[in-house]
């Protein structure tokens, strides 16, 4: 039996889905779920019913669920990109997108497949059987041999004092790198031949840089230039050192470049504020006109599609999508024609991705974790495990010989007290480690630290560090300590769970289900305020733990929030701002109020206290309306600070100067 789902045809018989000239095999989870969505057209399904009729009631979690709806929404979007078939019904579920019309299929045909069909099941099974045995064979043999020859090479490229990083690399043995300012020199960008280690310092205004790629003929690069108000991208001729803008781009933020392999377009990775998802854009160099790519609106929320790479060679675009924090999704496209080649979903996130220089692969990095991914089978696998986190990699070839270039880093920040009255700092605490996130407890303070083999919630009190006892990864994750310091709460993958200190107990509140985030206590340890898109917009809900209810505090958007006597003040996630309800309506109280404030801001005895970029920290009281700057931003800051209760003084995260290099790692067969 088939049917046509806007224009797609899913044939039940042969699990496929067939559009034009291209025809998806559909795995058993994707053909089941489709069944039902089709049996129950129009009609929203619960996570439950999903369970009941798709699982037939077995036990299954959310990211079950989450990952087939994923796969069958990837499926769809190989045949028709930006189109939605699976809409999320944010509260109450799933549904089809578009109604399945059966088709008729002419009786005789379908007698005479169906005969056709059994008369070589006979007389090819056996033969087919065989042959499928000898494939298996003569594969897994190959795989061995190939495993068994594979070793992996390491060489240093530079040894600089400070760190480089923002990696590119030509098809001829260049790099490029954006090298940090030290005591001995300057912030430099630099452009680096492989064969004989020469350096050329590029001549350009390094005062507003922040992103260059190199093309891959090694001709030219394109950078950006971009501050407060304006952004450039900037292409600059190694041959005749001149410079030219290229491209307006004062509407976009985070800008990253990557060239067409024919060097006629590059793409852009950008987002229009620090709130909104990224989005990838094809930019024609000779026309100057401007296409999007990416990001269909279902999955226009969090963090969107974050990466990108234009293979070296061939018209190819690779791009990671953000699904969930622990879900990830690598999109292969044509880069001629922008239609989706291939959707391999990934079990886990992606700093950086990069094309092979000399085959359809991509090598991906994890944290410290170097993979190979082939953009047409999806098959993955391990390559190298290195010593410190990856900022960036290249591909290059040096006499016929791939490497791939990996820029890492050693990070670590300390902890500083800052006293309000006499603007005196003491350090509070210091390691090897990247600590952040510090909050004040009792006599002691709470922070997050790498320290050990991963980030977890410490306790410093009387000089003795205590690691909680949380049983998961604490990962970077906002958490707001009770007023009488007894507890706390946080948010992981959209669940609120409250630590009782005093017992070393972990509650989970709020289900995933919810999607929670930025959770604050209320005007009482039995409230809780968080945020949600669950609606399908962000607002501010209040969980009461005695009733288990919900309720929805604001309509027009917010997404942290505190009560000071009785009155909700809260900030948006889109939209700069501190606000207040009365009598149900908004009233902005401070404009220059940026988003990036819902991390650390707070209310204590009528002041608010909040973050002003390249400014420091500020105060606003509630009553008097008046504003003052009480910390300058100092070196290092990374705008993640706490006030005492008694608003004596602030504890802040400094990062110090980081140590980093370039390496090469060389696949030996």
């Amino acid at each position: 039996m088939n049917y046509q789902i806007n224009d797609i045809v899913f044939d039940t018989a042969q699990r496929t889905l067939s559009y034009q000239n291209k025809t998806i095999q559909l795995e058993a989870k994707s053909y089941e779920l489709l069944v039902v969505f089709i049996t129950h057209t129009q009609e929203v399904l619960s996570r439950d019913k999903l369970i009941a009729l798709a699982w037939q009631g077995s036990v299954v979690s959310d990211g079950a669920v989450n990952k087939a709806i994923s796969k069958l929404r990837q499926h769809f979007e190989q045949l028709q990109p930006n189109t939605e078939f699976i809409i999320t019904k944010p509260k109450f579920g799933y549904q089809l997108g578009f109604d399945a019309q059966q088709i008729a299929k002419d009786a005789e045909y379908q007698q005479r497949h169906i005969s056709h069909r059994t008369y070589l099941s006979r007389y090819l099974v056996l033969l087919l059987l065989g042959i499928l045995s000898i494939v298996i064979l003569a594969f897994a043999l190959v795989n061995k041999e190939e495993a068994a020859q594979l070793s992996v090479q390491l060489e240093r490229i530079t040894a600089h004092d400070g760190f480089e990083q923002n990696l590119s690399a030509s098809n001829y043995s260049q790099v490029l790198f954006l090298s940090s300012p030290t005591n001995n020199q300057p912030r430099r960008v630099v452009l680096q031949s492989l064969k004989d280690n020469s350096q050329h310092v590029l001549p350009i205004n390094m005062e507003d840089f922040t992103f260059a790629s190199l093309s891959p003929s090694g001709a030219s690069m394109m950078w950006v230039a971009q501050n407060e108000q304006t952004c450039k991208i900037m292409r600059y001729n190694f041959a005749t050192g001149s410079q030219q803008t290229v491209f307006n781009c004062s509407d976009m933020q985070n800008v990253r470049l990557s060239w067409q392999a024919n060097e006629l377009a590059i793409f852009i990775r950008a987002r229009k504020n620090n709130a909104s998802p990224y989005i990838i854009h094809k930019l024609m160099l000779a026309t100057n006109s401007l296409q999007q790519l990416s990001l269909p609106l279902q999955h226009a929320q969090m963090k969107g599609d974050f990466l990108l790479a234009a293979h070296p060679r061939h018209p190819l675009l690779a791009y990671a999508r953000y699904v969930e924090s622990s879900l990830s999704e690598i999109h292969i496209v044509n880069s001629n024609t922008l239609e989706t080649v291939a959707i391999h979903p990934l079990k886990h996130m992606v700093n950086t991705i990069t094309w092979s220089s000399q085959s359809d692969h991509l090598f991906i990095a994890d944290k410290k974790i170097l993979y190979r991914l082939n953009a047409n089978t999806g098959e993955i696998e391990h390559i190298k495990q290195l010593s410190y986190p990856i900022e960036s990699i290249a591909a290059t070839t040096r006499d016929a010989k791939e490497l791939i270039l990996v820029s890492q880093y050693h990070a670590s920040s300390s902890i500083q007290s800052y006293n309000i009255k006499t603007k005196h700092v003491t350090n509070v605490f210091s390691n090897a480690a990247l600590n952040r996130l510090p909050r004040h407890d009792q006599n002691g303070l709470l922070f997050i630290s790498d320290m050990g083999k991963e980030h977890a919630l410490w306790r410093y009190q009387d000089k003795k560090l205590t690691r909680l006892n949380i049983p998961f990864e604490f990962g970077f994750n906002r958490y707001h300590v009770a007023y009488n310091a007894h507890s706390m709460v946080f948010e992981k993958l959209g669940a609120v769970y409250e630590y009782d200190f005093t017992h070393n107990t972990l509650t989970n509140l709020i289900s995933a289900e919810h999607q929670a985030y930025a959770p604050n206590y209320g005007m009482s340890e039995q409230d809780i305020l968080y945020s949600s898109n669950k609606t399908g917009q962000w607002q501010l809900w209040q969980y009461n733990k005695g009733s288990a209810s919900h309720q929805q505090l604001t309509k027009n958007g917010g997404y942290s929030g505190y009560f000071y006597n009785g009155q909700l003040y809260f900030s948006k996630r889109n939209q700069a701002g501190m606000w207040t309800l009365e009598s149900g309506a908004e009233k902005l109280l401070i404009k220059d109020f940026s988003n990036i404030n819902w991390l650390n801001w707070q209310v204590i005895n009528g002041n608010v206290y909040f973050y002003k970029r390249g400014s420091g920290i500020w105060q606003y009281n509630i009553d008097s309306q008046v504003e003052q700057l009480l910390m300058s931003e100092p070196e290092g800051f990374i705008h993640q600070y706490d006030v005492s209760d008694d608003e004596k003084y602030i504890v802040y995260a400094q990062l110090q100067p980081m140590q980093g290099d370039i390496q090469a790692v060389i696949l030996n067969w």
